[in-house]
């Protein structure tokens, strides 16, 4: 089947905007807003209405962002965001900045920059203002090796007074679920983890197949 791109849409109703994401019909990483991302923002749509300067001026990393949903809804709130993914994957990210300019730039910032998870010393950090105030993640629990580079990533990027908001779909195979169980081991050693329950999240955008979590670094860590 040939690969179509089209847009997708993905409207922040209490601010009365509409985000705009190519999309495309094949593939797997990096071409589609999944349902984690859509729940993540519009838990951030949902916390920002009722706290309306959490995000303003907040020094924000998406992690993994793919499609760049999540950080570009954060920035519409006022948050200054850079999206971070693959080197590969940037490219597109900028698009995706540029199309939706309008969104945000009233509001908040974004940037985008090649981030790949581990490998520290090839990583331009100082570009990413660090510590964070929040890092976001969707869906970036996928593959076992990449378990260990992630977390060190997360630590790298955060203090013990960043927040970490962490969404993710629950896989139905065997292994995505031990890969998934491996991973909070892994985090809650390093990071105190709690689940946000689905009466703090959107009325639509929320489903318990989908893990969205809040999480602070240990501050022994």
């Amino acid at each position: 089947m040939a690969d179509r791109i089209f847009l997708r849409e993905v409207k922040l109703e209490n601010i009365k905007k509409t985000l705009l994401f190519y999309q495309h019909s094949v593939g797997n990483v990096s071409c589609v807003v999944w349902d984690a991302a859509l729940v993540l923002a519009k838990y951030l749509e949902k916390r920002s209405g009722q706290y309306d300067t959490w995000l303003k001026g907040r020094k924000i990393i998406e992690l993994g962002a793919g499609l760049g949903c999540v950080g570009i809804a954060a920035a519409c709130y006022g948050g200054d965001v850079i999206l971070t993914d693959l080197p590969d994957v940037v490219p597109q990210l900028l698009k995706t900045i540029d199309l939706n300019r309008t969104a945000w730039s009233d509001r908040g910032q974004v940037n985008a920059a090649a981030l790949t998870w581990g490998q520290n010393k090839q990583n331009n950090i100082e570009t990413l203002k660090i510590p964070a105030d929040i890092i976001l993640l969707s869906d970036c629990v996928y593959y076992e090796e990449s378990l260990d580079p992630l977390i060190e990533t997360i630590k790298l990027l955060s203090s013990d007074a960043t927040e970490i908001i962490l969404s993710q779909e629950k896989r139905d195979t065997e292994k995505q679920q031990e890969i998934w169980k491996q991973f909070l081991i892994k985090f809650n050693e390093v990071f105190t983890v709690n689940k946000v329950p689905l009466n703090e999240q959107d009325e639509l955008y929320a489903s318990p197949d989908i893990f969205l979590l809040r999480a602070h670094k240990k501050s022994n860590t």
